[in-house]
């Protein structure tokens, strides 16, 4: 088995661990069927029943959703494990050519129940390949909620964003501060754990103000796309941005009111 796409370094430890357990659990066990050769077969259990699970001999069988291969198994594999036990489960799918021998449900539970240390197995090999869909779950909800971030250390009077640009990126201090000017005026500051440079991602519009390094910065700069996954990852940052978002109104009203 392996699966597909990116993994953890467990991953190879499981799947060889399931292999294993495999081969004791059909230990003894008599394999009266030839094997089956197949190809290009879409949904392999649209033409077995349910009940009945498959060796892989050779080739390569994998489970399909939406058209998608996500688990890849090979020889030496117990296919159908789900299906037999009447639970949801994606196709199992053979783009090539593939050597499959059946093996009745009933018969191998009877085969695995009749001796202690192959119920211990059993026992095993479920929880083996539980814990490797939970690891790739994990990855997997990883990547779906984790923006993809870049960091970037500032000397004092480099210019972060510049005023009047288009808005790529939404930024974060991560240390040090900075300073904010429009029209060559300055009208504020930013400092650790702000956000700033979202306005424009929201409006669309061309950066409305420069900010300019006043000591050295570690800022974290978010592309545009990834702005939604940043705030779904990292609530705080979301309240963070409110925050900020309202000082600056507060201080904009201000300076109209102190000009008066």
């Amino acid at each position: 088995m392996y699966l597909i796409g990116k993994t953890s370094d467990a991953v190879e430890q499981l799947t060889n661990r399931l292999q294993y357990l495999s081969s004791v659990l059909l230990e003894g066990f008599e394999l009266s069927d030839a094997p089956l050769a197949l190809e290009n077969v879409d949904d392999l259990y649209e033409h077995f029943d349910k009940d009945q699970l498959f060796l892989v001999q050779d080739g390569m069988v994998y489970y399909n959703h939406l058209g998608q291969n996500l688990i890849g198994l090979d020889e030496g594999d117990l296919v159908g494990l789900p299906a037999v036990f009447g639970l949801p489960t994606p196709k199992l799918r053979a783009d090539e050519y593939v050597e499959l021998i059946p093996i009745n449900r009933d018969a191998l539970l009877k085969h695995i129940y009749t001796d202690r240390h192959r119920q211990h197995c059993w026992s095993h090999y479920l929880l083996t390949q539980n814990a490797l869909m939970l690891d790739q779950l994990a990855i997997h909800a990883q990547t779906q909620t984790t923006p993809h971030t870049g960091f970037q250390n500032i000397q004092p009077g480099d210019v972060i964003i510049q005023q009047g640009d288009s808005a790529e990126h939404v930024y974060t201090i991560i240390n040090g501060s900075a300073d904010v000017f429009v029209d060559g005026v300055r009208v504020g500051d930013i400092g650790e754990e702000e956000v700033f440079g979202a306005m424009a991602v929201f409006t669309g519009e061309p950066r409305s103000a420069t900010v300019i390094a006043r000591t050295p910065c570690t800022i974290m700069a978010v592309p545009q796309a990834d702005f939604i996954l940043l705030i779904e990852a990292q609530p705080k940052a979301a309240v963070n941005l409110i925050e900020n978002l309202a000082r600056r109104v507060m201080l904009m009203n201000q300076q109209l009111l102190d000009k008066r």
